[in-house]
């Protein structure tokens, strides 16, 4: 998909032109308004959110609702649906709104999940043309938006073409290919640094664990060191703690935390934000065998803390608590982790919103306030310290698991221990990070959530 900048719609060349109508509106843009006005009077117009109306012509005139609340997530969903409703139209104009957030949308809309369908024959849109915009707001809306489509195209990938070395391969690829620092610790690095943790979860597997670090030092003058910490896992069985078979072939999406945190790296760098930035993404299967760790098994962490592991499918804890511990090693004064962490938090919170928790009030504020510029719905949740009683150990030092009460608030309780007194938050995606059904502006599949939010906060953590 290309992207053209054009003064006005007037004599554009172009297949069809959209006309984003807010909800409840009774006019539209003058432009348009012979073409509106029997519309309006016969009761076609207006239109609920996401919905479209086309009018056939040279060019077609295509109008699109939008919700009251025009963030930029409406524009982004708008542009998207538009998209994903036009597949045969070469060349597509828009007739004003917000560009970058379009822009995303555009490119979000135009992803495809069916990449190995042999009978593909997909059809899309080659051209879209703005007018009136500015050329950096276009390209900003391109790097964001093509980061997204990247870590979507890596979670969507099946786990057979994606163990940790294939995507410590595919994140070098990335990093050099935009000038960005790139270092992936192999098995023997990873035993060096005795993260205890990650290798139990690890030895299951025929695949060898990996941690990729993406660095982006952009303000050399500045201390603070931001790092997102992302959970790889590529293909979650469960372990010996196997999961129902139902539903376990979209544990592909297991590493859409770590996906989503080099995505994010990746836009940090070509956006030349001025932040100190990091990403840390610990990458492993966790497979039943013969060698699969075992509840009852004692781990020691990076940390030098020990773990009691209460249940194997509490595995991306044990993989964070190793990469939290290494991010602190490596300077970060700020941390930020994201993971596809529990079930809990889609019993809590539905598949509409990210699950919040830190350790740092003024921190998660400040997190939460770029969630909402960027139109990403998060929440937070509470940690209590009563929260820490439900993963004692009576044999180590902490349990992996408190049982199914309070399941996503533990499991941050559990992170929070390897966090330390450093700045934290911990964002719960897994009730987000796949969309269960087909949408107007969304196939089934990988969402990218959270991106944004992490792009939207590290500038601002740059310029604090």
């Amino acid at each position: 998909m290309e992207f053209e900048i054009h003064e006005s719609v007037e004599g554009i060349q172009t297949d069809a032109i959209v006309v984003v109508l807010p909800e409840g509106a009774d006019r539209c843009d003058g432009r348009f308004a012979a073409a509106a006005h029997p519309l309006f009077a016969g009761g076609d117009l207006p239109l609920k959110p996401l919905e479209t109306l086309v009018l056939p012509g040279t060019p077609k005139i295509v109008f699109v609702g939008l919700s009251k609340s025009a963030d930029p997530e409406a524009w982004r969903r708008a542009a998207a649906t538009v998209v994903r409703r036009l597949k045969k139209v070469k060349r597509l104009a828009f007739a004003g709104g917000d560009v970058r957030a379009m822009v995303e949308g555009a490119l979000i809309g135009n992803f495809s999940v069916e990449v190995y369908k042999t009978s593909n024959n997909r059809e899309s849109i080659e051209k879209v043309i703005f007018a009136g915009a500015d050329r950096k707001t276009v390209e900003e809306g391109i790097i964001t938006g093509e980061s997204i489509n990247w870590a979507r195209a890596l979670i969507n990938e099946p786990a057979n073409r994606k163990p940790p070395r294939v995507i410590a391969e595919r994140a070098q690829e990335m990093a050099a290919s935009i000038g960005l620092a790139v270092e992936v610790l192999d098995e023997n690095r990873i035993r060096s640094l005795k993260m205890g943790a990650l290798l139990g979860v690890s030895q299951g597997s025929e695949e060898p664990p990996r941690v990729v670090v993406l660095k982006h030092m952009g303000n050399p003058n500045s201390k603070k060191v931001l790092a997102y910490v992302g959970k790889g896992i590529t293909f979650d069985s469960g372990g010996i703690s196997i999961k129902p078979a139902e539903g376990m072939e979209r544990m592909k999406y297991d590493m859409a935390g770590g996906a989503t945190a080099m995505a994010a790296l990746r836009t940090l760098r070509l956006l030349r934000a001025p932040v100190n930035c990091l990403a840390v993404v610990p990458l492993s299967e966790n497979m039943p065998s013969g060698r699969a760790q075992r509840p009852g098994d004692v781990v020691e962490s990076m940390s030098g803390k020990t773990i009691e592991i209460i249940n194997t499918d509490a595995e991306g804890r044990l993989i964070l608590a190793d990469a939290l511990a290494y991010a602190r090693s490596l300077g970060a004064t700020h941390l930020v982790d994201l993971a596809t962490l529990t079930a809990a938090v889609r019993i809590a919170l539905g598949p509409f919103r990210v699950g919040v928790v830190g350790n740092d009030q003024t921190f998660i504020d400040s997190f939460l306030a770029a969630a909402k510029r960027v139109g990403e719905k998060m929440w937070q949740m509470p940690l209590d310290d009563e929260y820490r009683d439900l993963i004692k150990s009576t044999v180590a030092d902490i349990a992996n698991s408190g049982g199914r009460y309070a399941g996503m608030i533990t499991a941050a309780k559990f992170l929070q221990e390897f966090a330390g007194t450093t700045p934290w938050i911990h964002l719960d995606i897994a009730g987000t990070a796949w969309n269960d059904e087909d949408k107007p502006y969304l196939p089934k599949g990988p969402t990218g959530i959270a991106m944004r939010t992490l792009v939207e906060f590290g500038l601002g953590f740059g310029n604090a």
